[in-house]
């Protein structure tokens, strides 16, 4: 009868090389898991799954978001993850647009500058929505006027600088060496009333199929989507698929980085992903991997306009679920009310 010492020493020897029925040992014998290096995503972008390698996947902070699927294909969910992470910026100021009283987008209304809702507004929400927008559009108008004065003095004073062409890029500009030489020139830049803004919309068509206020939610919206980008505000638009006809052209064609979940209406697809989609071989139907292996979210999707990607990137969105959410909201929400980072209605409600 084999002792336990005994055992034990067989196994050691095995593991040492000395196994008869392995050469190497059967330690030796299994290949070692190869190891990947996995990507960092870039400080201000904004992480929304993962490829097939396990490696992030993430999109500008900078750019308009839209994110379509057929129904029951979690495009809320997705909403969700990537508003979360715009809030993780502290000094953006978050505008949500909830058009029912559900509230997947609840968790947020600690800390975002503009909360609109249903059940708070009750049958005026859209206008309030509408007069949001006009209020972005005009601050995107103001922004590009005071980017033009700076160019027009830089210009002027005869400095070997580039134009700024953008708000984003006068963020980047700022900490780097461009500051120095702008301000040696007695030329004032800075970022005062320069924060970004997110208006993050669950479900956009609710208000888009509206019989009164449809054609002024769309202008307003689209209006913002075409010159926001320069301004430092951008989108994030959620939309189920068989309401896709209803947002116009223009609105689409402005936002550069979208979402597919599932789309199985081939003009549903071009809508979104593009007509040169299908040329290249996309099929925006088979997307999801709703019952098979996940590796970070809860199902394929293509995205358009990933950073360093490929056109069409197939990767596992994040699933952040309403818990989660809720959680990382409020706590978020405590943070910015401690360092007095609170704007707009989260100041009023003091982050509650």
């Amino acid at each position: 009868m084999r002792t336990l010492a005994t055992t034990l020493k067989t196994l050691r020897d095995r593991l040492n090389g000395d196994s008869p029925q392995s050469p190497g040992g059967f330690g030796a014998a299994i290949p070692p898991a190869p190891r990947l290096r996995a990507r960092q995503t870039p400080a201000n972008d904004i992480p929304i799954g993962l490829d097939a390698t396990g490696q992030p996947v993430s999109i500008p902070r900078d750019k308009h978001v839209l994110i379509a699927g057929d129904p029951r294909t979690f495009v809320t969910t997705a909403v969700r993850t990537v508003a979360l992470h715009h809030a993780r910026f502290p000094t953006t100021r978050v505008h949500v647009y909830e058009p029912d009283s559900i509230g997947d987008l609840v968790a947020l209304r600690g800390l975002a500058h503009r909360y609109i809702n249903t059940a708070g507004h009750g049958g005026s929400t859209a206008r309030i929505v509408i007069e949001d927008l006009t209020q972005l559009a005009a601050e995107i108008d103001r922004r590009a006027k005071l980017l033009a004065r700076l160019n027009a003095d830089i210009a002027a004073a005869g400095l070997d600088v580039a134009p700024v062409r953008s708000v984003p890029e006068l963020h980047r500009l700022l900490p780097t060496a461009w500051t120095s030489k702008v301000a040696a020139a007695g030329i004032a830049a800075d970022l005062s009333g320069m924060a970004r803004h997110v208006a993050v919309i669950g479900d956009a068509i609710r208000w888009c199929t509206s019989e009164d206020d449809a054609r002024a939610f769309t202008d307003a919206l689209t209006r913002v989507a075409i010159r926001g980008q320069a301004a430092g505000v951008s989108l994030v638009l959620g939309v189920k698929s068989p309401y896709l006809p209803y947002l116009p052209t223009d609105l689409i064609d402005a936002i550069p980085a979208r979402i597919a979940l599932r789309l199985r209406e081939p003009h549903h697809a071009d809508k979104v992903l593009g007509q040169a989609a299908r040329a290249a071989g996309v099929d925006a139907a088979d997307t999801p991997d709703e019952h098979g292996h996940r590796i970070g979210g809860f199902g394929m999707c293509w995205v358009v306009g990933a950073v360093n990607r490929s056109p069409y990137e197939r990767a596992q969105v994040y699933a952040t679920d309403p818990q989660t959410f809720a959680y990382e909201a409020i706590r978020l929400a405590r943070a910015r009310c401690r360092d007095h980072r609170l704007t707009g209605d989260a100041a009023t409600r003091n982050g509650r």
